[in-house]
């Protein structure tokens, strides 16, 4: 098994990469960083629906689409991006998914631990700091592989991410960065300081070799470079960027596990053609705000009524026959 400590690369180059690795079923593990900010989005998930590409356009921000699992993430140069490799027959690699992020996330843990940061694994695929999200992670199958894309947040621009999602109003957009200054942190947020690359890289070099013992230190090979350009004309071809993904009801932003925000399409006597601002938290609607507010609210009490769905679980379901029912008073 390879150790790729690769110098900063090209923003498509960092996606690519392990792309092209599992497609040959070369194990390895990479560590890099991004020249450019960019951002990425999950296999499930499409750029038209989560990502405003005029604004990326506008800024030079670029913008990939993966083959492997995962929410939306914003990537620049303040991110430690980890990719690991490994065949789905070998040994150590556990039946499910959950099991597979719980085991393999384990060495990033022990990486943030070794420089003073205690970080919680929650399932399926968080490390949390004091209830805080400190990592971005997806995975997934690529080729005969299994593939971990993780990162570990040295500093993070928080008013850039809000900007690069596709937002259905300026209420959305404010609320988004607020939850996820409320549910983020970064290393330089809890220490204070950035370790030096070269230290950090051989901290969690160390950390996977304790699970999956000592690599063999290596440049990028030909054949994986070469790889890359071939799949690169796939994974920008517009039938596969144009893709919006799975069909959803309402415009979602999942900040962590349990923490979403929603902007839920309502029609009835709580907004005539208005929408409901939803945000939940470990699971729960905390709080629910119409869009935008009725000008009789005042007077009426119109706008409270949404206040009936705080405290509900979120589930489509029961959110949709709740709603359902407050059209109908």
């Amino acid at each position: 098994m390879i150790f790729l400590d690769l110098p900063p690369m090209h923003w498509d180059e960092t996606q690519l990469l392990y792309h092209a690795l599992g497609r040959l079923g070369i194990e390895a593990l990479a560590l890099t960083t991004s020249v450019e900010p960019y951002v990425c989005v999950g296999f499930s998930q499409g750029i038209p629906v989560e990502v405003d590409s005029e604004y990326c356009r506008a800024h030079d921000i670029g913008v990939f689409r993966r083959e492997i699992g995962g929410g939306t993430v914003f990537i620049d140069k303040d991110q430690l991006l980890i990719q690991l490799v490994l065949k789905r027959d070998r040994d150590a690699v556990p039946a499910g998914q959950a099991n597979f992020f719980r085991k393999f996330l384990g060495p990033v843990q022990g990486a943030y631990k070794e420089i003073g940061i205690d970080a919680e694994f929650r399932p399926i695929n968080d490390l949390l700091v004091k209830g805080r999200k400190v990592s971005g992670t997806g995975g997934g199958e690529v080729g005969s592989c299994n593939v971990l894309a993780t990162n570990m947040l040295l500093d993070f621009d928080f008013d850039r991410m809000s900007r690069v999602l596709r937002c259905p109003s300026e209420e959305f957009r404010s609320a988004v960065r607020r939850m996820m200054e409320e549910n983020l942190t970064t290393v330089k947020n809890e220490t204070s300081t950035i370790p030096q690359p070269a230290r950090l890289r051989q901290v969690v070099k160390e950390q996977f070799e304790g699970l999956l013992g000592p690599f063999e230190a290596s440049e990028l090979p030909y054949q994986v470079e070469a790889e890359m350009e071939r799949i690169r004309v796939e994974l920008f071809h517009r039938r596969w960027v144009s893709d919006k993904g799975a069909k959803k009801k309402w415009r979602e932003v999942k900040v962590r596990e349990g923490c979403y925000l929603a902007q839920v399409p309502f029609d009835g006597k709580v907004s005539e053609k208005g929408e409901i601002l939803l945000e939940v938290r470990e699971g729960k609607i905390t709080k629910a705000t119409v869009i935008p507010p009725p000008p009789s609210s005042r007077t009426n009490g119109t706008a409270s009524n949404a206040d009936i769905l705080v405290g509900l679980e979120y589930d489509e379901e029961q959110l949709l026959n709740t709603l359902s029912k407050m059209a109908t008073r």
